[in-house]
């Protein structure tokens, strides 16, 4: 599906372009970037409810830009800590480029509001500018499919929540995501302003002249943090400690205690084509390097790999068309995953409606498809997505799942793809195998099946809550152990460990 955005003028440049394939070719030299800081907000048709409280606000800098966030965010300065994961489930400023081996931990879900300045723009759909959702107070509005990306243009993609400015320069790209509501990331990137090449001492008060022509600096950037009152630095937050909510655990753990298992030996194929026995995988929130990829080949032979969703926690990290056919290259068996709408019986940003679900669940497919194409993945591939747990004893949230399900499973086989269905055992994958129909009609189960089942028993059995009437040993992948750090080759990730004898995408 193609990505629906929001094009609006900001200080005389047009602001409009994806952080996912922004296109630089109008760059345009000696520009300055200004807008007013003050707040934004979508028109709306009645006063009844009074306006929120303005949270307390901040300024970054970095490399000759500043921009208001709200002083409660962590800055996660990046050329410090380069291994910090960029993640999007939680509210944060992220400074600079990360490192190519993110310390991310895996079982990351949802989108929260937050914002990266420094990074490289990161693959995804190219995006055409069709609305604009700002208020006129901010420049001129400018509509049309064929508007180009010129610097200064702000654009929504709203399949991915995420917004992303074509800046003047190829240096470094500035980008966001949202939650369920962009109206506090239109306002923050509105602020978004030069201020001439820095020492990393100039406070929330400086603003460029016009016809100053401030240019962005070029030596390693500096940061500087300041807070609202008395121009005197803020300490940051501390970081936040990770936890996984409660209906994001992935199954129910079988009573009792359970030992670890240790990581099992399981020989890898040595060539791509169909796995004559399972292979041992893992699956963890960004795609590592090709380095890491090489080490771990020695132990491992199948993982999977985020192509998109508006649950997607992480950023794509190393991933690209050419990571994709290096690492199948190596011998690696992938595992696409989407992350979209979920269950609208938890509490993530992005949930299916359920008079919508049919029509959403054929929507992401087609999503999905196209976010697998960019990649290089064809037809003939499977795709997976992920749905969390949720509560499977709300009957109403079970039919919009299923429902949900089966479209997307319906799309995806229609168009020459393998469906797949990744999820808790205890909850979509037990609904799936034992529902035939869904509102009257037949239920179309996932061709390939990924069940989460943290019982560290290293088969493909789901007992007590799979039967093998459904899904045969061919179609299964089961994740079975939770997060842990593993070391091979002298590099360590955290990830989640699982056992894959079903439909995977090779070279």
């Amino acid at each position: 599906m193609r990505a629906a955005v929001a094009a609006v003028m900001l200080g005389g440049y047009a602001f409009g372009g994806m952080g996912s394939g922004l296109a630089h070719s109008h760059t345009v030299s000696d520009a300055t970037l200004t807008a007013s800081i003050q707040t934004i907000t979508k028109e709306t048709t009645t006063t009844k409810h009074a306006t929120p409280a303005k949270p307390a606000m901040k300024t970054v800098q970095y490399n000759g830009y500043q921009m208001r966030v709200p002083a409660s965010w962590t800055v996660y300065q990046l050329n410090k800590d380069p291994h910090q994961c960029v993640r999007y489930d939680i509210n944060a400023v992220y400074l600079g480029t990360p490192s190519p081996n993110q310390n991310c931990p895996p079982g990351l879900i949802g989108r929260a509001d937050t914002v990266s300045i420094g990074g490289p723009t990161t693959p995804g759909q190219p995006a055409t500018p069709v609305r604009t959702d700002l208020r006129a107070s901010v420049g001129d509005v400018r509509q049309g499919p064929n508007m180009s990306a010129k610097p200064g243009t702000l654009m929504e993609n709203a399949n991915l929540h995420e917004f992303a400015v074509s800046m003047p320069t190829k240096s470094f790209s500035v980008s966001a995501t949202y939650g369920s509501n962009p109206d506090l990331i239109e306002q923050l990137l509105a602020s978004l302003r030069a201020v001439g090449a820095t020492s990393g001492t100039k406070t929330s008060g400086a603003n460029p002249q016009p016809g100053a022509n401030p240019q962005p600096a070029t030596n390693p950037a500096p940061v500087t943090v300041t807070g609202t009152s008395g121009g005197q630095t803020a300490p940051a937050p501390p970081p936040p400690i990770w936890s996984v909510p409660p209906s994001s655990w992935p199954a129910p753990v079988p009573t009792g205690t359970v030992t670890p298992a240790p990581v099992p030996t399981v020989t890898p194929t040595t060539a791509p084509g169909t796995p004559a026995a399972p292979m041992l995988g893992f699956d963890t929130c960004t795609a590592p390097s090709l380095a890491a990829m090489k080490a771990w080949r020695a132990k491992y032979a199948a993982a999977n790999i985020y192509i998109g969703g508006q649950e997607m926690a992480c950023d794509y990290g190393n991933l690209s068309k050419t990571w994709v056919s290096s690492a199948e290259a190596m011998g690696w068996s992938l595992m696409p995953t989407f992350v979209g709408l979920q269950a609208p019986c938890n509490s993530f940003s992005a949930e299916i409606n359920p008079k919508q679900a049919a029509a959403q669940g054929q929507a992401s497919a087609n999503q999905a498809m196209a976010d697998a194409a960019q990649f290089g993945l064809v037809k003939g591939t499977p795709i997976y997505f992920d749905m969390e747990a949720y509560n499977e004893n709300k009957s109403s949230c079970v039919t919009a799942v299923l429902t949900f399900l089966g479209a997307w499973d319906r799309q995806v086989q229609a168009s020459g793809y393998v469906s797949g269905v990744y999820s808790s055992a205890g909850s979509g994958v037990i609904n799936l195998q034992n529902t035939s129909s869904v509102g009257g009609h037949p239920l179309a189960r996932p061709q390939a099946i990924w069940f989460a089942l943290w019982d560290n028993a290293v088969n493909l059995t789901g007992s007590p809550y799979m039967t093998p009437a459904v899904w045969s040993a061919s179609a299964r992948a089961k994740q079975y152990a939770g997060p842990r750090v593993v070391t091979v080759g002298g590099i360590s990730m955290n990830i989640d460990s699982d056992l894959v004898n079903s439909p995977v995408a090779r070279g």
